[in-house]
């Protein structure tokens, strides 16, 4: 009896304590600095990628928004596939059709640490890559420092990377291998190929290096590190340069602490600017090469409240997916600013919003569940001091419940049960 009586109390409790617990750990990734690690494996084909044995990565995928069906948009060759990955534009802006990075219009499309800059001009950001042309070629590229290793062999790489992550100034990391693409143009772009995936196995392996580093940063716990994955392009026989599914359909991975999980599958062919064109709508139902500089942008940025696809003067063709990415957007919006507190914890037929004060701007609520999909969202009255909602056609589990004002936003997490 006594245990009867005292388990709902006990329940309300471990309820209460772990939305607190997870409101507070939402507050602080709020204030966390971000920062951006993006890991570039040249050459790598989507299916060679999954053959492979990559204990690194697919530790990575457990904690990342990510899919194996991205789709080359644009020219399957370095230059301008790399130039797109770090402007979020394509040849047509950035002016690279080659190796050679003629005709480049950096200045007017830079890569994205120089877009950073423009409002953080305090970031620390570093270039390591393997092959030469990526830091001899390129110019307006926000790199405090670019560092030329051994091509293909890896280790040099690894061994870089481990130095500059010991930093603790550092802001942007982008780290570039080159030894998969080697091994597909010596003997074969082919997930049959053992050659191939020896290449992309060993790659793993010095990814884990640099990963390793990362998380022994000793103030790791308190960065907000966005960690972004991808290759320039896939290939057919021991070439690439051409139109075809092996040379571009590619794959596209976002990772870090403070993401949902979340694979997306069996995504459609959007086309390519090379071929008949880019159906946009499809195009936007996975990330593509040209979101990488973007996605990595809005991270960086996000405190400043404004998306970088956004901003009309950068003309950038790339979108954030970080919106997608995140359960809970580590962003300003979850200081609470506005001043909100709700209740039953849990909830199980209604919920109620009381205002600490009267919300003079408030313009709009949002229920949304963790994947981010809108619920349920209704417009507020000026002046409101409390909302009222029922939750009875709701599934159990946690939600966010998200108030929007003229002044900022305000996130608060929910449990129905």
């Amino acid at each position: 009896m006594i245990i009867s009586t005292f388990l709902p109390f006990l329940m309300k409790k471990i309820y209460s304590t772990l939305v607190i617990t997870l409101f507070a750990l939402a507050i602080a990734t709020a204030t966390q600095p971000r920062k951006v690690l993006v890991i570039g494996i040249d050459g790598a084909r989507f299916d060679a990628l999954q053959t492979a044995k990559t204990p690194n990565i697919d530790a990575l995928l457990e904690n990342a928004f990510y899919t194996f069906d991205s789709w080359h948009l644009d020219i399957t060759v370095s230059g301008p596939s790399w130039s797109s990955i770090m402007t979020g534009v394509y040849h047509q802006k950035h002016g690279v059709t080659n190796n050679s990075y003629s005709g480049s219009n950096y200045f007017d499309y830079p890569y994205f640490p120089t877009r950073a800059k423009e409002y953080k001009p305090n970031l620390y950001c570093v270039q390591i890559a393997e092959w030469a042309p990526m830091s001899d070629d390129v110019y307006n590229d926000g790199w405090n420092l670019k560092l030329k290793v051994p091509d293909g062999q890896g280790g040099p790489t690894e061994n870089a990377a481990v130095t500059q992550l010991a930093n603790p100034n550092l802001d942007v990391l982008f780290v570039y291998f080159d030894a998969v693409d080697l091994a597909g143009h010596a003997s074969g772009f082919n997930p049959s190929n053992p050659a191939y995936i020896s290449a992309i196995e060993k790659t793993d392996g010095h990814l884990g290096g640099v990963l390793n580093a990362l998380y022994s940063r000793p103030n790791y716990a308190n960065e907000d590190w966005l960690i972004l994955i991808t290759t320039d392009h896939g290939g057919i026989g021991t070439g690439h340069g051409g139109n075809s599914n092996q040379e571009r359909h590619i794959w596209w991975i976002a990772s870090g602490n403070n993401i949902s999980p979340r694979k997306l599958e069996n995504r459609p062919d959007p086309g390519s600017y090379q071929i008949s064109g880019v159906n946009q709508p499809l195009r936007r139902q996975s990330p593509v090469q040209a979101d990488i500089a973007v996605t990595a942008l809005h991270h960086l940025l996000y405190d400043l409240n404004f998306k970088p696809d956004t901003v009309k003067a950068w003309n950038l063709d790339g979108i954030s997916w970080l919106d997608s990415i995140y359960a809970t957007s580590p962003t300003r919006e979850l200081s609470n600013s506005i001043g909100i507190s709700s209740y039953p914890i849990p909830a199980h037929t209604g919920l109620v919003f009381d205002f600490n004060r009267s919300l003079e701007a408030v313009t709009h609520f949002e229920l949304l569940d963790l994947s981010g999909r809108i619920c349920r969202q209704e417009d507020l009255l000026s002046g409101s001091t409390r909302f009222e909602m029922s939750v009875a056609n709701l599934e159990k589990g946690m939600y966010l419940a998200r108030f929007n004002s003229e002044k900022g936003s305000a996130v608060l997490k929910v449990v129905v049960d």
